[in-house]
């Protein structure tokens, strides 16, 4: 999944979030439209303001998913950045 690129089709900002995410709150999850196919949901990252929008070009990267707690072990996942 790394180095895809999509479009952003929809977004939302999550203001309220699971455990283990609020030290993130507040955060852009948006709905990416693959050029390979398919959709994703994932958290932006690396972004202004002005990125946020529908059609905006993305790129899926690495980054750390939550603040683990109870353990050394730091989690990654797929998030979005802008092209």
């Amino acid at each position: 999944m790394i180095g895809k690129t999509g479009r952003i089709i929809s977004w939302t900002t999550v203001r309220v979030p699971p455990a283990n995410f609020s030290y993130q709150a507040p955060y852009p999850v948006v709905l990416v439209e693959l050029v390979s196919g398919g959709r994703i949901p994932a958290q932006m990252v690396d972004f202004s303001e002005k990125q946020l929008k529908l059609g905006q070009k993305v790129v899926t990267v690495v980054r750390k998913t939550i603040q683990s707690e109870t353990d050394a072990v730091i989690p990654y996942g797929i998030k979005v950045k802008p092209l």
